[in-house]
């Protein structure tokens, strides 16, 4: 009988220790967090395409061209905007600039966001923030919201809703 008990016992200890590891564990996995001042260097995070698929954010913000960084909404008059000017401007210096568009999931869905890409036929990269992480992380409270990143720091903010002319003098594309 007692060495049953034993055998209880240890079960139940093994089982009480893995609960507290875990929780231990997952208390350790802090969110991300970005700092947005300029010469920041950016931690290492991943973006989430429409079909689900993950790009290393090195990757995208490593290749020593300067990026246009935006995050986004297909609800936002702003946005709206904003992002029929980001075409153009991606059309004419995609071979120099990376642009790349982070789609928010606040109000909205991944599906009415593809639609909305696609009925404006965009054509420049678009990634979705399904789980509001970078959104989080960025600090971002209001969009559209603009930065320029080269070499994975940030090289400058460019808060809220450019058009066409701001996107080319942000870049010194007007001489």
């Amino acid at each position: 009988k007692n060495k049953k008990e034993g055998i209880k016992m240890k079960k139940l200890l093994i089982i009480v220790s893995l609960f507290m590891t875990s929780i231990l564990g997952f208390a350790n996995v802090k969110p991300l967090d970005v700092d947005v001042t300029e010469g920041a260097k950016l931690p290492n995070f991943e973006l989430r395409d429409f079909q689900g698929k993950y790009t290393k954010s090195k990757k995208l913000f490593g290749d020593g061209k300067p990026t246009l960084f935006i995050f986004a909404a297909e609800w936002c008059p702003y946005c709206q905007r904003e992002l029929s000017a980001v075409q153009k401007f991606y059309e004419e210096n995609k071979d120099n600039i990376n642009v790349i568009v982070v789609f928010t999931r606040r109000k909205t869905n991944l599906s009415s966001t593809k639609k909305y890409v696609e009925e404006n036929k965009f054509t420049f990269p678009v990634y979705y923030d399904s789980t509001d992480s970078l959104m989080k992380a960025f600090k971002v409270k209001t969009v559209p919201y603009n930065l320029i990143i080269k070499d994975s720091k940030i090289q400058k903010d460019l808060g809220g809703s450019k058009t066409y002319e701001e996107l080319k003098e942000a870049f010194y594309l007007n001489y």
